[in-house]
């Protein structure tokens, strides 16, 4: 059976998304049975043949066209979605603030603070993915984007919030 070593499974997922998606697919549907020479996977997985001479220059021209999304998304990460987070987590405060006035009165309302707790950890982890870029592809950066679009969506009625910002 051949294996694949951390650094180039983490290669494949970065350079080659689709293949990597492709054989991972693939492998899930593999049998216990089934042969593992190397025929057999040719067999299984044709599109192995299909390489050509070009595959290095459009890896290369992905790689290029990846960096400048990277780039692109992180200029507007520290634009518009610096702005964004701070709105949304000075939101947050606010609303553990006024259940910490309720408490002093007597009524504590955990479900409103465990929320508020919850949408705190997810806006922590969105910055990481759209400030920090600790993202893998493009895509993980764009859901990232409109995730934090509609955690801001529930406070649409605030002034400060601005229309860009509309999911």
């Amino acid at each position: 059976m051949a294996t694949l070593d951390h650094e180039t499974l983490l290669g494949i997922v970065r350079n080659r998304p689709l293949l990597a998606v492709e054989l991972l697919r693939a492998a899930a549907f593999v049998g216990e049975g089934e042969p593992a020479d190397g025929e057999a996977i040719v067999l299984r997985f044709p599109w192995t043949r299909l390489t050509g001479t070009e595959e290095p220059a459009l890896a290369a021209r992905y790689r290029e066209i990846i960096a400048a999304a990277r780039r692109t998304r992180a200029n507007l990460g520290e634009s518009m979605f610096g702005e964004l987070i701070a709105f949304v987590n000075a939101r947050i405060e606010e609303g553990l603030h006024q259940t910490d006035l309720a408490a002093e009165t007597g009524v504590r309302d955990w479900r409103a603070e465990q929320d508020l707790q919850a949408k705190r950890e997810r806006v922590a982890y969105l910055e990481s993915v759209l400030l920090d870029d600790l993202y893998l592809a493009v895509e993980e950066h764009t859901q990232a984007e409109h995730l934090l679009k509609l955690e801001a969506s529930a406070y649409s009625w605030h002034d400060d919030y601005q229309d860009d910002w509309r999911a």
